[in-house]
């Protein structure tokens, strides 16, 4: 398959996927690379001809591959996967957090992976902090969840708009400048919102929502 491109699908998931500075890949059913952001080929330092077209999960050093296939079917199986990988870039091995969420763009099955956190290994520099709202834990143990389509589906007008500001990247105060609201107000349509959705962290909400293609401009 070849790879895609802004250009076969408009709209506010391509704008939020390429001008994120959360890194975003697209994998399809063959589990091949076929679209990734300029955050994704920041942080791994491998150019985007270098990943597009590889097997996901090709970069986990050591991982048995019964494990990588068991993962894989439960995100086919459920649409939905949450967990933690020690990566190989083209440098220093990563420690990466991840949430990725079953879509269809242009009628073809796709997962959109969306990177939670990653940090140098081993025990080194943070080089994207927790995706997740104050006080809310992360797990990359979590048993995955039934996807939630009809509640994403019922998020407010505002929920959407918050929820693609922040799968740009945008942190809660910036959110609230954005939008000339307090962040307090803020941070509820979002616990609001992932309530609806049954997220557990903020690279989940994204995922979910930018997934279903709910999210507003």
């Amino acid at each position: 398959m070849s790879p895609l491109s802004s250009d076969s699908a408009p709209g506010p998931f391509w704008s939020a996927f390429e001008r994120s500075n959360i890194p975003m890949a697209l994998v399809d059913e063959d589990r091949r690379y076929v679209a990734a952001n300029d955050a994704l080929v920041e942080l791994y330092q491998f150019s985007r001809e270098e990943i597009i077209g590889t097997r996901a999960g090709s970069g986990i050093p050591d991982e048995d591959p019964a494990i990588g296939e068991a993962s894989w079917e439960q995100l086919v199986r459920t649409g939905e996967l949450y967990g933690e990988r020690l990566v190989k870039g083209s440098g220093a091995p990563l420690r990466v957090n991840f949430a990725a969420h079953a879509t269809n763009i242009d009628g073809r099955w796709l997962a959109l992976f969306v990177v939670l956190s990653a940090q140098l290994e081993p025990e080194g520099e943070e080089l994207i902090g927790p995706l997740a709202p104050t006080g809310v834990a992360q797990s990359a143990t979590r048993p995955a969840l039934p996807r939630r389509s009809s509640s994403a589906a019922r998020l407010t007008p505002r929920e959407r708009e918050i929820v693609h500001r922040v799968a740009l990247g945008r942190s809660t105060p910036q959110i609230a400048v954005d939008l000339n609201l307090s962040p307090a107000t803020v941070r509820s349509h979002i616990r609001n919102a992932m309530v609806k959705t049954a997220s557990h962290t903020r690279a989940q909400l994204v995922a979910l929502v930018l997934g279903e293609g709910l999210a507003s401009e």
